[in-house]
Parts: C-alpha cells; structure tokens; sequence
C-alpha cells in the first residue's frame, strides 16, 4: 500500500534543508521531532510531499523508507529537537522538474494541502495525507497514488 505524507518547512528549515542535501550529497533527507505515524508499516515505501508554509507551494516531492537512520548525528536544523528522526532516500523530484512533468498534479497539492478549512499547513513532523484529500473533487476522478507512484518509476526506473 503506498503511503502519502506532508512534512511542513518554512524559508529557513527549507533552506537548511537545501544546504545540507547538496553539501552531503544526499537526494532527500527529513529531520523531525517526532516518528513515523505508526500506521505507516516499517520499512514501506513512503512518498514525502515537501510543503513551504512560507510559499503556500510544494517545494518537491522525496520517496523514502519508514525507517530511521542512527548510524550518525544527522545536523541538518539548527533547532536540534528538529534533528531527532531522521529518514533518507535515494529520489526526489524538486517543484521544477515536476512543474515539468506534471504540472496538474503540482496545481493539485498545492490546493489541496494549502487551501480551504482542510489544509495541512499545521502540525509537525510527518502528516498522513486523508484519503479524503486525495479524492479532493479537484483531482477529477485522477488516482493520485498511482500517479505519483509512475511518475517516480516512470523517472528512476524503480520497482515499487
């Protein structure tokens, strides 16, 4: 079952983020205080949609494992509590290359994490996006899941 989570960033955190992706070589990589949902199985496959609350804008798009990674302090934030768990994965589309290749479904998230009564903008650490979302009567009968998970084998010919 494929697994979709929102984890929220300002400009600052984003920027952290940034910084630490491209001076450790790393595609994608999460700090936050708190765990996976512990709905989400161990070691599943989960897509890491990147929220800017400053923005209103998805920033990218990672696909991750549900697990943490403790072979080494990970100081990606400067606020440390934001370094706790931390989660890696080896793909990641960036708001451009989508905007590229599907800029439906980026119109799509922006609107369904950002606007209405049921935004996701509060909250920390991972949110586990509702069902009820990803069959926002803005997606037009699409199959989100499924079309996130071809974009990704589609780009880095992964099994998933």
């Amino acid at each position: 079952m494929i697994k979709v989570v929102s984890t929220r960033f300002n400009d600052i955190t984003w920027q952290e983020n940034f910084d630490f992706r491209i001076k450790n070589t790393i595609e994608c990589i999460y700090g936050t205080p708190l765990e996976m949902p512990p709905h989400i199985c161990l070691d599943s496959n989960v897509f890491v949609i990147e929220m800017n609350n400053s923005k209103n804008k998805i920033e990218g798009i990672g696909l991750i494992r549900n697990k943490t990674h403790i072979d080494k302090y990970y100081k990606i934030y400067h606020e440390g509590n934001y370094n706790r768990y931390i989660y890696k994965g080896n793909y990641y589309l960036n708001r451009d290359k989508l905007l590229f290749l599907d800029e439906e479904l980026v119109k799509i998230f922006d609107y369904i994490l950002f606007k209405e009564k049921t935004h996701l903008k509060r909250g920390s650490g991972f949110t586990s996006i509702p069902e009820k979302l990803l069959n926002h009567s803005i997606c037009e009968n699409i199959n989100i899941k499924r079309r996130l998970r071809e974009l990704f084998i589609n780009n880095f010919t992964i099994i998933l």
